[in-house]
């Protein structure tokens, strides 16, 4: 009697939390963007009979419902965490360092998309007729694999930045950034949340960019240095490790007079940095307020001299406000965004210098190469 009293209960008990979480799907409010895991919520689905007979509104439902769950980040996290317990390295291809910091899990091997990729851009080349400085930046995990142990799948970064460099043309310069960071402070290169470098990472690029010119780049002491608390990054949102504390972004100012104006935004701006961009979830786009299809950036010192053309990706947000210190103009193109001819903006302007930086990662998996012309 007393065991099916008890299982009365707990199916009492069951029926009722899902009972309890039904009513708060559906009296809780929805809403339209998940602030942790920096990314726009499913919306209700519309309900016709195309696609009820294609069957889109039940996958649609379901991704609606699993992205409204009552309490949900409690659950993802609780799940995250749940795989850490179980001795899994990995979480939503996020590894997790002995140290707490988190980085994205080792690319691998893509020989398509290195062909074609180092193709177009041989071919761009070509087509400006001049030299262009190629430089693939590595990433965190190749940078601190000994912060993550046991590390059964090693990152591969050296091999595949030489199979692209391997397949340069002989109008392509290209810039090595391992040796470099090997005898930097590789923990202050990267987030410790984030996939892309910090500004110590980005100077250090920019430093040996520069040195490859045979031009002298701006020394540390040339700035001045602040720090903005509680930074998330991307790596952070992916992992949904919630309890990973935050950092601080650290900023470096020449204290130069610049403007900054954007091809897809009005009016110019008077400064590399945007503050109001720290009250969004995504504080990365302080640096030159983000992404954007055409940047230019003018540099008010009389004695600044050269152009600079940079074909780039989200890593240059951050390294295109030490190339601006050492330039009087710089344009930095976002293929994914600007589907203009480059080379004829090229030819508008005569660049003295041309840069196409990529993170490792970037290149591998982006398709938009495709438009450089």
């Amino acid at each position: 009697m007393k065991g099916k009293l008890r299982d009365y209960i707990l199916c009492l008990l069951f029926l009722l939390s899902v009972f309890a979480m039904a009513a708060l799907f559906l009296l809780l409010p929805k809403e339209d963007f998940s602030q942790k895991e920096k990314r726009y919520l499913e919306k209700a689905p519309e309900l016709s009979w195309e696609s009820l007979s294609s069957g889109d509104f039940g996958e649609d439902a379901e991704k609606y419902m699993a992205d409204h769950l009552p309490f949900r980040d409690f659950f993802v996290g609780l799940a995250a965490n749940a795989q850490r317990l179980m001795g899994l390295q990995v979480t939503k291809d996020i590894y997790v360092g002995d140290s707490g910091r988190l980085y994205e899990a080792p690319y691998r091997e893509n020989a398509a998309a290195t062909e074609s990729n180092m193709e177009a851009i041989n071919a761009f080349a070509e087509k400006l007729g001049r030299k262009v400085d190629f430089m693939l930046v590595p990433s965190a995990g190749y940078m601190m694999q000994e912060d993550i142990s046991g590390l059964k799948d090693p990152y591969m970064d050296d091999e595949l930045i030489a199979a692209a460099y391997g397949l340069a043309g002989e109008e392509l310069r290209c810039i090595d950034l391992l040796e470099a960071f090997a005898g930097a402070d590789r923990g202050r290169l990267y987030y410790r949340t984030d996939h892309h470098w910090t500004a110590y990472g980005a100077w250090l690029a920019y430093r040996e960019y520069m040195a490859s010119l045979g031009r002298e780049g701006k020394a540390m002491e040339d700035y001045s240095l602040s720090y903005i608390p509680g930074f998330y990054g991307s790596t952070y949102s992916r992992s949904c490790l919630w309890q990973t504390p935050p950092e601080d972004m650290e900023v470096w100012d020449d204290g130069g007079t610049y403007t900054v104006s954007f091809s897809d935004r009005e009016g110019e701006f008077h400064s590399l940095f945007f503050p109001e961009r720290l009250e969004e979830p995504d504080k990365y786009t302080y640096w030159l307020d983000g992404n954007h299809p055409l940047v230019r950036i003018e540099n008010g010192d009389a004695e600044a001299e050269g152009s600079l053309l940079v074909l780039r990706d989200s890593y240059s947000n951050c390294l295109g406000c030490f190339l601006a210190g050492s330039y009087k103009t710089v344009v930095l193109a976002d293929l994914r965004y600007y589907k203009d001819a480059l080379s004829e903006l090229y030819r508008q302007e005569n660049f003295d210098n041309v840069l196409i930086v990529y993170s490792i990662g970037n290149f591998l998996t982006d398709n938009n190469f495709v438009w450089l012309e």
